[in-house]
């Protein structure tokens, strides 16, 4: 591998303007404008996108949902009380090894 002399050492890459704290003023007479600040200070912001806010109305609709679905258990609940519920134990089973199953699958 070769040294080229022409190259500066890392120390030496950044010119004086940046190496140095104060910032330098123009040449121009004095306007007491820094050479190479920004002209516009502006402040840290952000903005959300609009996820956020599809989110947000996403949210709300589950947030009305009902956790029990009364349609889905009265006729169910009916069964049960009038002695008509008999479930097939087979499916039962299966259903049961199959949860089991894409549990230790999922861990």
């Amino acid at each position: 591998m070769k040294i080229d002399p022409r190259i500066p050492a890392n120390g030496e890459l950044q010119n004086n303007r940046v190496k140095s704290p104060k910032a330098e003023t123009s040449g121009e007479g004095s306007t007491g404008k820094t050479v190479g600040a920004s002209k516009a200070t502006s402040q840290d912001t952000f903005q959300l996108s609009s996820r956020h806010s599809e989110v947000q109305t996403l949210t709300e609709k589950l947030a009305s949902v009902p956790e029990v679905r009364q349609e889905k258990i009265a006729p169910l609940q009916a069964k049960v009380q009038n002695g008509t519920y008999k479930p097939d134990s087979a499916k039962v089973a299966d259903a049961i090894l199959a949860e089991q199953k894409s549990k230790t699958a999922n861990a």
